[in-house]
C-alpha cells in the first residue's frame, strides 16, 4: 500500500522547508519521500490523504503511563502523592482481576491512539501473571498501536532468578510485527524502597538481566512532596542519600533508566543523570495534580539530560492527552523561569517524540519523520475553532491551542489506525459498549477496595 500525505505543515527532521507544506509518501511500513506539497506524483500511489489545514507530527511516544488508573479517575483527587498511594492506588492495584486489565488495555490505547499517541510505555506498578501479561498485551496488539511493556520485579523475584520478567520477554518481545516490546520496572524511589518493593540485590540483578536482552528499565524516582514527616525529603535524610545517588553507588545507572518525574533532584543528581545518558520521563499535569512541586526540565535540558513526556494515568490527573502535556511543559517552566520562551518549540515537539524513543531503544525506527524511518504518523486539525487560524506560526499553535482530540489521521507502520477521526479497526458501538463495562469495571473495583460504600 502506498498512501500520500499532502498538503499539510510537516514537522519532518533536517526539512523546515516543509513546514510551510509538504508531502509524505509512505510505502509499506515505511517513510518513503518527503517533499514540498504538491511535489511528489500522485499516479502510483493507492490512496490520497489530503492533510491540508493540519500539521503533519511523528506519532507521539508517551514515555511513562499506567493503562489501568483509567479505573480511578476521580478518586483521590485531593490527596497528597503519599497519602494518595496509601489510602488509593495500593488497595485499587491488590484487587485488580485479569479482565479488568484486559478492558483496561484496550480503552487505553484506544484512548491514547485517539490523540495521536502511537507510542507508550506501560509501566506496571503490580505483578502479573502469564495470563495477565496476555491480558494486557493482547488488545494492544489487536488495536494496531506500540507498546514498550515494563514488567515489574520484585525482591522475592531475585531468588527465583527472575523467571517472570525471563518468561515475558521471551513470550512477548517482538510481537505483534514488532509493535510489541519488553522492558522491566525496578521501583528504586525512596518511599518505594520503603513499602519493600525494592532492594539492592533486585536492581542489581535486575539491571544485569535488562543488559542481557538490551532493553529498558523505568523506575520512578525523586518524587513526592519534601515533608520531613513522610514526604521524599524525610528519606533522604534517613538514608543520607538520593535516589539517583542510590542508582549510582550500585553501579546500575546508565541510559537504560527512564527516571519517572525526578521532581526533586538534590546535590549531584542532575550531574550523574547527565553523565549516565538517562532518560527523565516528565509528566507535568499529574506532578501538579499531587501538588507535588515544578520539575526543573530546563535546568535538566540545559545540563544535558534527555527529557521526554508522559502522561502518568488518568487516576492521576484524569487524562492521556499528551498534547496537553506539550503546553504544560512550557507553560510551567515559562513561570518557573519567568520567560515565555524558556523551551523552545522545537526541542519540545523532540522531547515528546524523538527523545522518547531513543529512551527505550527505538529511534532507529520511530520518533522522527525521515525516509527510512516506521511510517508512525500523526496529523492534527489546526482548523478548529480554538486553533484556527493558524496562518503565522502553526508549531505554535499546535504546542498551545489544539488538542489531543484534534488528531485527523494517525498512522502506525504504514496502517491508518485514525482515519477523519474515526478508528478504522474498531466501530463505535465496540467503543461505546467498552466504555459502559469499564464504568461498571470501576465502580466494582472501587468498592472491593473499599473506596465506595459496598
Amino acid at each position: 500500500m502506498r498512501t500520500l500525505l499532502t498538503g499539510g505543515s510537516v514537522v519532518a527532521k533536517g526539512r523546515p522547508e516543509l513546514r510551510d507544506g509538504g508531502d509524505v509518501l509512505v510505502d509499506g511500513t515505511d517513510i518513503a519521500a518527503l517533499g514540498p506539497a504538491g511535489s511528489l506524483a500522485t499516479e502510483l500511489v493507492d490512496r490520497v490523504v489530503d492533510t491540508a489545514g493540519g500539521i503533519v507530527v511523528p506519532g507521539l511516544v508517551n514515555t511513562h503511563q499506567h493503562d489501568w488508573y483509567l479505573y480511578g479517575k476521580g478518586l483521590g483527587g485531593d490527596m497528597l502523592l503519599e497519602r494518595w498511594i496509601t489510602d488509593c492506588l495500593f488497595p485499587l492495584k491488590a484487587r485488580l482481576d485479569t479482565d479488568d486489565l484486559r478492558v483496561a488495555s484496550e480503552l487505553a490505547a484506544l484512548d491514547m491512539l485517539r490523540g495521536g499517541t502511537t507510542s507508550s510505555v506501560n509501566h506496571l506498578v503490580t505483578e502479573t501473571t502469564p495470563e495477565q501479561d496476555k491480558a494486557i498485551l493482547g488488545p494492544v496488539a489487536d488495536v494496531g498501536v506500540r507498546q514498550f511493556f515494563a514488567k515489574v520485579i520484585r525482591p522475592a523475584d531475585h531468588a527465583r532468578r527472575y523467571e517472570g520478567a525471563r518468561e515475558a520477554f521471551e513470550t512477548w518481545d517482538g510481537a505483534a510485527g514488532g509493535r510489541i516490546r519488553v522492558g522491566f520496572v525496578l521501583e528504586a524511589t525512596a518511599h518505594w524502597v520503603a513499602m519493600g518493593t525494592c532492594s539492592e540485590e533486585m536492581v542489581l540483578g535486575g539491571h544485569a538481566l535488562a543488559v542481557e536482552k538490551d532493553t529498558f528499565v523505568t523506575s520512578h524516582i525523586a518524587g513526592g512532596t519534601m515533608s520531613r514527616e513522610s514526604g521524599y525529603l524525610k528519606f533522604v535524610l534517613e538514608t543520607g542519600r538520593t535516589d539517583p545517588q542510590f542508582l549510582h553507588r550500585l553501579g546500575v545507572l546508565d541510559h537504560r533508566w527512564i527516571l519517572a518525574h525526578t521532581i526533586n533532584p538534590r546535590d549531584n543528581d542532575l550531574d550523574l543523570i547527565a553523565a549516565a545518558g538517562a532518560t527523565v520521563a516528565h509528566t507535568p499535569s499529574s506532578e501538579s495534580a499531587r501538588g507535588a512541586g515544578i520539575t526543573p526540565v530546563k535546568r535538566m535540558l540545559d545540563n544535558g539530560i534527555r527529557v521526554s513526556i508522559g502522561t502518568d494515568g488518568p487516576m492521576v490527573d484524569l487524562t492521556n492527552d499528551m498534547v496537553e502535556q506539550l503546553k504544560w511543559t512550557r507553560l510551567l517552566q515559562n513561570q518557573l523561569h519567568h520567560t515565555p520562551s524558556s523551551i523552545d518549540l522545537d526541542k519540545l515537539i523532540t522531547m515528546a517524540t524523538e527523545d522518547g524513543a531513543r529512551a527505550v531503544g527505538a529511534a532507529d525506527r520511530i520518533g522522527t519523520i525521515e525516509v527510512g524511518k516506521a511510517a508512525d504518523i500523526a496529523v492534527f486539525d489546526l482548523t478548529t475553532l480554538h486553533s484556527g487560524p493558524a496562518v503565522h506560526r502553526p508549531l505554535s499553535t499546535f504546542v498551545h491551542a489544539a488538542r489531543g482530540t484534534d488528531a485527523r489521521h494517525v498512522m502506525v507502520d504504514g496502517e491508518l489506525l485514525l482515519e477523519d477521526g474515526h478508528f478504522t479497526r474498531a466501530t463505535e458501538l465496540h467503543v461505546a459498549a467498552l466504555m459502559r463495562e469499564a464504568g461498571e469495571r470501576g465502580r466494582a473495583l472501587a468498592r472491593r477496595a473499599g473506596l465506595l460504600p459496598a
